[in-house]
């Protein structure tokens, strides 16, 4: 079946299902994960979202998924149409969990529209789902490509607020954008604050990283 998807066969894997409900026997989750994995990949959100509808009306809840193909959509760099399949799914009744707002607010970042960003950011933590390190990099990364530093450092003070331990992906990404736009000062800072909480020891790992290649 997934062979089908590969070769780029939609017709058939169509007629497939037709052919499988004819027989009295019912597509599972598994189907539909496949189906929804390469439109998700592609450019054929109609299709998707006609799944999904097909999903509910044989009593198969697109919520199993969690949202996984929003990913395939955001990746090929098709925003809008994956902010209208996350608002789809939410019609559905499902609920994002934090990695699909975090790749939600990463396709917002990497298209350079920070407010949408930060909107949906801010949104994330009023239903309740906090922001994981991956979401705070992206966030950081963010403000740093906007030049508003400020924002980013203190965006790693709120999630260690939050109880988000900032990990080195964190700490090298804010220091690489403030030695990049000359702010050595505060990327001292940083590197201070960051062998205070014990990641001295990455620092250096990775700095021999560097001299190995």
């Amino acid at each position: 079946m997934r062979e089908k998807y590969r070769l780029g066969k939609l017709d058939q894997f169509h007629r497939l299902l037709d052919e499988m409900g004819r027989s009295g026997y019912s597509a599972d989750f598994h189907t539909f994960n496949i189906l929804l994995h390469v439109l998700g990949k592609g450019d054929k959100l109609l299709a998707a979202l006609n799944l999904l509808n097909h999903m509910k009306e044989v009593g198969c809840d697109p919520s199993f998924l969690h949202f996984t193909r929003i990913d395939g959509l955001s990746r090929a760099g098709n925003l809008e149409a994956c902010k209208y399949f996350f608002e789809v799914l939410i019609k559905h009744g499902c609920t994002p969990d934090v990695v699909c707002y975090t790749v939600m607010i990463t396709g917002y970042i990497v298209a350079g529209e920070l407010e949408k960003a930060q909107g949906l950011f801010d949104e994330m933590i009023i239903q309740g789902q906090l922001p994981n390190v991956f979401t705070y990099n992206s966030m950081i990364c963010g403000f740093c490509m906007a030049g508003k530093f400020n924002k980013a450092c203190l965006m790693l003070k709120e999630m260690e607020f939050r109880g988000c331990n900032p990990n080195f992906l964190v700490y090298s990404t804010l220091v690489s954008n403030l030695r990049n736009a000359g702010k050595l000062s505060e990327a001292h800072e940083v590197i201070r604050h960051m062998v205070e909480k014990g990641q001295y020891i990455n620092l250096v790992s990775k700095f021999k990283g560097y001299r190995r290649c």
